[in-house]
């Protein structure tokens, strides 16, 4: 009777670790999933791989307790989910079969009486996803849930066995497309990876294992399990038993052997209870597999081994996922709040369209305006460097002063004053000798000056495109969901913007033919004149004494040397000629061609902002009012984009989805959140501490553990540490953010961590 009691305490006791360390992180999982999460989100999930006819049906029909679809060939044509949900002893069994984000359901979709027509509603779905064609394959979900007091809590996912070549009947395209899928569940880092093997073949053989290997080298994801344990050829059993205990083809998680019920046995009618029993039996009396740990072999251990690893999974990830969903939800937010600024259901009638297009009209303009001004102070402004209207004007500016600049005579140039005086002379009339023609520095600068013309109205066409880019741009961003509005607004800047550009290519024919008439009342033209000649004068002085100093002998020779060239230079430009006359017509024209560049740039600058620039978000404005009192304009106007109206309703729907998934993980760490805490010591060698952590809000949380690579078990896990445990302190130091607690552990060789959990 002791013993009777004993057994069942411990049932209780199993029963009550079950509810408390199990069934909240299984819940919390297909809730998420219920909320459609894992569309946005990867979530922790085990999927049973491997080839066709591996035995991948037969396991779950040994985890679940039905019978699943059997056969040759690609019997499972797309993927189907399983998810067991653990009741009390006495509860009666239930289920139901869905495909997953159908709303409507095909046919053989519902509520399943008893485990018999688990098989046929599978069958029925298949076909209604493959569309009814025998060999056809489906990425669409199949989902089974299942409540029973003999199922355990947890969730897998059977996906198609791997295909090599086509069958009859079967398009070839169906080995890409069931590659891809397993392929993509493969590199999901969050999905443990169920390897089905057939332990009658050789194990260097199995594909599955070897991709496995690729996207999961380390083998943190990976459990192998070995079926078909009665069909082992006489003499491989040793073989067989040195992947099972991992000495080859090693898994971290290693392998479990199951020996599942044949067709002979199904037809027999041999029970899920009684293949279990002899399964059992199989096992515990096999002369070789019989001497080896008991914990690699049966379903029961592989269920226990699995829900292990996939709680295990959820605690270590919960926190990553918490803040993926948390990010995706701010960008979500984001995007919501620009696309529903105006956003009014039909757009209202008579008076509120009318408020609503002032409103967007206002809305608009104040931007425009900031643009232009240059004061970026709109978030979607600041982000995108294509709306700063203003700072890629300065840029249109500077390549017109480059351009303008560019275009100046080499003025000290010989060849330039000689070809100068030669025109001189050509354009010499009743001028007495020694006086220069005001004739001639007008026609002179008339020439040059017609150079700028090109550049400048360049800078105008330039600055209307960029003008009719931002506002254009900026209508994407104030009316998203209004495509009409839209274009009316774009065409009003584009009319708006050919008027003030017609004024600024005026305004610069009309800046070149006032420079064509020289004036200044600046004493810069003086100035730079005589600074011109200084410097001509200078130079001559340095060139005469080097003259002078390549010939002569002595200081007096040196200077006479100096003195003659002098002279020279002076009698050549100073003296009554045409040579003296281009050497002072040219300092002259150096002179105010500086000048009236620079006036001309500035001018042309100013002439622009002022009749393209600060006039455009005005101009607009008034023309946008005049669509207020056109109804029928209005009415074109606030048509919705269809198109966009889509994406608002997807993004709320997933917004609504992420809020409620973020609430059920915050939830479950509230739950499951207490005083508790827990001190630990670890050592810090070569391989540090072990640990891969992350943030979240400034404390340091337990990911997981690094793989050692020496093979030993990591210090951590021994010491008690847990993935989601809370890092509060580091060698009793209080942190401050997560590079500070970091900083800490690296201080000693030793490192005491206080943990809540």
């Amino acid at each position: 009777m002791q013993e009777q009691k004993s057994s069942g305490e411990q049932h209780g006791l199993l029963k009550e670790i079950q509810e408390r360390d199990i069934r909240p992180w299984m819940d919390l999982i297909d809730e998420l999933r219920s909320h459609g999460i894992h569309h946005d989100v990867p979530l922790p999930q085990i999927a049973v791989m491997g080839d066709q006819s591996s035995g991948k049906s037969s396991v779950l029909e040994a985890i679940s307790g039905v019978p699943f679809p059997r056969g040759a060939g690609l019997t499972t044509r797309c993927p189907v989910q399983l998810i067991l949900k653990h009741l009390p002893d006495g509860a009666a069994w239930s289920g139901k079969a869905s495909v997953a984000g159908r709303n409507v359901q095909p046919p053989g979709a519902g509520p399943l009486a008893n485990p018999h027509q688990v098989a046929d509603a599978i069958v029925r779905l298949t076909e209604a996803v493959t569309e009814g064609a025998a060999a056809a394959f489906s990425t669409e979900t199949i989902t089974v849930e299942i409540r029973a007091p003999s199922v355990p809590d947890l969730t897998l996912i059977d996906l198609p066995g791997i295909v090599r070549t086509a069958t009859a009947g079967q398009s070839i395209q169906v080995i890409g497309q069931v590659n891809a899928l397993i392929e993509h569940f493969l590199r999901q880092e969050r999905t443990v990876i169920l390897a089905v093997v057939p332990a009658n073949q050789d194990i260097a053989t199995i594909d599955i294992l070897e991709r496995a290997q690729q996207v999961d080298p380390a083998g943190d994801r990976t459990v192998g399990v070995l079926t078909k344990a009665d069909l082992i050829g006489p003499g491989s059993e040793a073989e067989v038993a040195a992947v099972l205990t991992n000495q080859r083809k090693p898994l971290k998680l290693g392998y479990v052997m199951v020996k599942n019920r044949s067709q002979a046995d199904i037809t027999a009618g041999l029970s899920s209870r009684d293949a279990r029993q002899s399964e059992e039996s199989f096992f515990t009396t096999h002369p070789d597999f019989g001497r080896l740990d008991p914990s690699l072999f049966g379903v029961r251990r592989l269920t226990g081994r699995l829900t292990r690893v996939l709680v295990g999974r959820i605690q270590r990830e919960l926190v990553p996922m918490r803040a993926e969903v948390e990010a995706q939800l701010g960008a979500v937010r984001q995007e919501l709040k620009a696309m529903t600024a105006f956003h009014q259901p039909a757009a209202a009638e008579g008076q509120g369209r009318q408020k609503l297009m002032v409103a967007i009209v206002q809305e608009y303009v104040r931007h425009l305006t900031e643009c232009v001004a240059g004061e970026y102070r709109d978030r979607r402004v600041v982000v995108d460097p294509d709306l700063r209207l203003y700072t890629r004007a300065l840029t249109i500016f500077e390549t017109l002063k480059n351009k303008v600049s560019a275009s100046s005579p080499d003025f000290e140039k010989e060849d330039f004053i000689n070809v100068l005086a030669q025109q001189m002379d050509e354009l010499r009339g009743r001028e007495l000798p020694g006086f220069m023609s005001p004739q001639s520095f007008y026609m002179f600068m008339a020439q040059y000056l017609e150079q700028w013309r090109g550049p400048a109205k360049v800078a105008v066409s330039e600055m209307r495109s960029l003008c009719l880019e931002v506002a254009s741009k900026l209508t994407e961003i104030i009316a998203v969901q209004y495509p009409a509005l839209r274009e009316g607004v774009k065409k009003v800047a584009a009319v708006v913007l050919e008027e003030t550009m017609t004024k600024a290519l005026d305004l610069v024919d009309e800046l070149l033919d006032r420079e064509k008439d020289p004036f200044t009342a600046n004493d810069f033209l003086a100035q730079h004149v005589n600074k011109i000649r200084y410097d001509r004068f200078e130079l001559a002085v340095v060139r005469a004494f080097e003259t002078a100093a390549a010939t002569g002998t002595g200081i007096e020779s040196v200077k006479q040397g100096a003195a003659q060239e002098l002279q020279r230079w002076y009698r050549e430009t100073h003296g009554v000629n045409s040579s003296s006359n281009a050497e002072d017509m040219s300092a002259i024209l150096e002179a105010y061609w500086t000048l009236a560049s620079r006036r001309f740039v500035d001018n042309v600058c100013m002439g622009i902002d002022r009749t393209m620039l600060n006039s455009l978000a005005g101009r607009i404005q008034e023309e946008c009012y005049m669509f207020v009192h056109d109804e029928e304009k209005l009415a074109a106007f606030f048509e919705e984009d269809a198109r966009l109206a889509h994406r608002r309703r997807e993004l709320l729907s997933k917004q609504e989805r992420l809020m409620k998934a973020n609430a059920a993980m915050a939830s479950l760490q509230v739950r499951r959140s207490g005083p508790s805490k827990v001190t630990v010591t670890l050592e810090v060698d070569e391989e540090g501490l072990g640990l891969l952590l992350t943030e979240d809000n400034g404390k340091i949380i337990v990911k997981g553990f690094k793989p050692s690579p020496s093979g030993r078990r990591n210090q951590a896990q021994d010491a008690g540490v847990c993935p989601g445990d809370i890092i509060e302190a580091v060698n009793e130091q209080q942190y401050s953010s997560f590079d500070e607690g970091v900083a800490l552990m690296q201080t000693s060789s030793t490192v005491i961590l206080q943990l809540g959990r």
